[in-house]
């Protein structure tokens, strides 16, 4: 059954577990509601977690969302607190490889993804690709 569409921008959400979303919301829109929530990974909408009873914004979460922020930082791996910047720094400085930058930056392997992701889930399936693509345009 496909996930229900964002309210603000339409576009269907990735299902979030109700433990993360009370790990990221402001303690000012608690309670949170015995609901489904999705995360919606549209980087222009306003809304980052929503459910059938309403949504939370950018202005409702004390975690800065990666894919919804143009400014630095921007996190990468929250359990380690590792950004982008960490990421392009440790290249600049000499990590050739994934495990070059993995070693440099100490990023994933953290474990406490439920809680410190805002999707729920490890992040890896994020920063893999940056650090693969931050590798490629330092060769390029």
């Amino acid at each position: 059954m496909p996930s229900p569409a964002c309210p603000l921008c339409k576009k269907r959400g990735i299902s979030v577990d109700k433990a993360t979303v009370i790990c990221h919301a402001k303690e000012s829109v608690w309670p949170i509601v015995d609901d489904h929530y999705y995360i919606c990974e549209n980087p222009g909408c306003n809304v980052v977690y929503y459910s059938s009873k309403g949504c939370l914004t950018k202005a409702d979460v004390k975690t800065r969302v990666t894919f919804k922020e143009s400014d630095p930082p921007r996190p990468l791996c929250y359990c380690k607190q590792v950004t982008e910047e960490d990421v392009i720094s440790a290249i600049r400085n000499g990590a050739n490889t994934v495990e070059e930058v993995i070693e440099a930056t100490g990023i994933g392997g953290g474990g406490l993804c439920k809680f410190t992701n805002p999707y729920g889930r490890c992040c890896s399936r994020n920063y893999l690709p940056f650090i693969e693509r931050a590798l490629d345009r330092k060769e390029g």
